[in-house]
């Protein structure tokens, strides 16, 4: 279903892993050049400034096209017309995006990421000229387009707009269902961005999703986001407050439990990490730390910003260069050094395939040089050898 070639992609990951075992010296650099000429990949991927150029570029041209177009038809109807337009310049990029792809072979070179954008962003302002959707319909054309470009295009932030635009469906529609959803939504949306991080997680470490790492990995990090979002005290007043309709003063629904949340699922988030050595997990859990402080602050008053700031910030900075001295040796797993390669227990995967590429197959006899000369030999081996 991706449009990618997957030998190309897996290619590719072999080539990080050669980049990443040179950075560490497993191999050599004559090594690591013969391995890649053998795993070579077609794609056109240029540098970040000429993808940048060339994302820019596509979007201007987007745009005049759009414009000359829209110039064109102006005088001949309202908003429907224009929306058609948008609609029809949408078919127009997604076939350019897949022209670009399966024949030019681009892959994440700027133009191929402008035309995924604009064909969805086409689709969207399309439909919203055409006829009036509500807030929950965006959503859902949100959440189809992010799947299918998820997909088909492997595209990263599809990663987080898929999860995003799913949750933001049930939190939507839950402000229909009565007074139950009031107590309820917190929980159901926690627990289905529970259910969309262990798929998530369970998929990154299926072969055949290798191609999807990137856009898997950011949906595993969106999860674990709106797992704490949904139980934040902040946000759980903030929108009972906005779909609800609730006062502001009035108590939300079991107020002290989502305090509660709100301090204790960035400890687990930091603890599990540290226990399973998932970078991802304690990354986001220190990131929560922040929001931690947030909530406690916009609710309650300790002392003047200013002092604030400069307290917290003092504090970090000792307990980052006490955390960086401390494991300049490694210690119970962790490090202060930062490795090239993140998965070096593929260290040995990586020296077999430098020695079946480099030393490819066993060099064949000479038949002109024969050994003896007898007519037998052990074995009943008669003839020449």
């Amino acid at each position: 279903m991706i449009a990618y070639k997957n030998d190309w992609l897996n290619n590719l990951q072999v080539q990080q892993q050669l980049e990443e075992a040179a950075a560490k010296n497993y191999i050599s650099k004559e090594e690591k050049a013969a391995a890649i000429a053998a795993y070579s990949s077609g794609f056109y991927t240029p540098n970040i400034f000429i993808r940048t150029g060339l994302f820019i570029l596509t979007v201007v041209i987007a745009l005049f096209s759009i414009g000359l177009m829209a110039l064109t038809l102006s005088g001949r109807g309202g908003e429907n017309i224009f929306g058609g337009l948008l609609l029809f310049f949408s078919a127009a990029s997604y076939a350019a995006l897949e022209l670009m792809v399966r024949q030019k072979h681009h892959y994440k070179s700027g133009t191929d990421d402008a035309l995924l954008w604009i064909t969805g962003t086409c689709i969207i302002c399309g439909f919203n000229l055409i006829t009036e959707i509500s807030a929950t319909g965006n959503m859902m054309i949100l959440f189809v387009i992010g799947t299918c470009f998820f997909l088909r295009f492997a595209n990263a932030i599809m990663g987080i707009l898929v999860p995003i635009a799913f949750l933001s469906i049930v939190f939507l529609s839950m402000g229909n269902a009565g007074n139950f959803s009031k107590t309820a939504t917190p929980f159901i949306l926690m627990l289905l961005a529970a259910v969309i991080y262990f798929v998530s997680k369970y998929l990154l470490k299926q072969q055949p999703c290798s191609s999807y790492k990137s856009p898997l990995t950011f949906m595993k990090i969106t999860a674990l986001i709106m797992i704490y979002a949904a139980g934040n005290y902040y946000a759980v007043s903030e929108a009972s407050l906005q779909l609800f309709h609730q006062q502001q003063e009035a108590a939300i629904p079991f107020g002290w439990l989502f305090w509660f949340l709100t301090f204790f699922i960035p400890i687990v988030y930091i603890f599990r990490g540290l226990q399973k050595k998932d970078i991802v997990l304690l990354r986001v859990g220190l990131l929560l730390l922040a929001a931690i402080v947030f909530t406690v602050k916009y609710y309650y008053a300790l002392a003047p910003i200013e002092i604030e700031m400069a307290l917290g910030g003092s504090i970090l900075i000792v307990i980052a260069y006490a955390l960086v001295q401390y494991l300049q040796q490694p210690k119970y797993g962790f490090t202060s050094t930062s490795p090239a390669d993140q998965q070096m227990s593929d260290k040995l995967n990586i020296e077999a395939l430098i020695i079946a590429e480099t030393y490819d197959g066993v060099q064949e006899g000479n038949n002109a040089i024969n050994f003896g000369g007898g007519g037998f030999g052990g074995g009943g081996a008669i003839g020449d050898f």
